[in-house]
């Protein structure tokens, strides 16, 4: 990929359910740009603490969603207080990685501000959806790569 200015293993990409809970989640313009710097972390996935372009070291704390195990669903945990939420959570899916234009993909489902420990049943269907939508309409048309 020479000349490329993409950095990192992934692209990030947020779906237009999750942009809307940022959205509200945002009082100002600059809190929705620092969660939106959150959800970028996500391109060095899946290492615990990498490196940017800069050499700063990213604070990427993640884990799988137990609720939907072999999915490829997982949390961000974003430890900043942002608008004055905290516990906030991205959820994120890991797209088809023999989808490769010009890396893979990794997509935003959800953003929100946890309240409890487990994720419900209902927010998990809602998850489970929205990957489904993912899948179908950006995925599908990409079968045999």
């Amino acid at each position: 990929m020479k000349g490329s200015n993409l950095t990192g293993s992934f692209r990030v990409r947020i779906t237009r359910p999750a942009l809307d809970e940022v959205r509200k989640l945002s009082a100002r313009v600059r809190d929705g740009i620092e969660i939106r710097r959150h959800l970028l972390k996500l391109r060095f996935w899946p290492e615990n603490h990498p490196e940017d372009e800069r050499g700063q070291i990213l604070d990427l704390d993640w884990c799988w969603l137990k609720s939907l195990p072999k999915s490829k669903v997982g949390e961000l945990r974003i430890h900043d207080v942002i608008s004055g939420h905290d516990n906030l959570r991205a959820i994120f899916y890991v797209g088809d990685s023999r989808i490769r234009e010009p890396l893979p993909m990794i997509w935003i489902l959800s953003v929100f501000q946890k309240k409890t420990q487990e994720i419900s049943t209902h927010k998990a269907r809602i998850f489970e959806v929205r990957k489904i939508m993912v899948q179908e309409r950006f995925e599908s048309g990409h079968s045999g790569l």
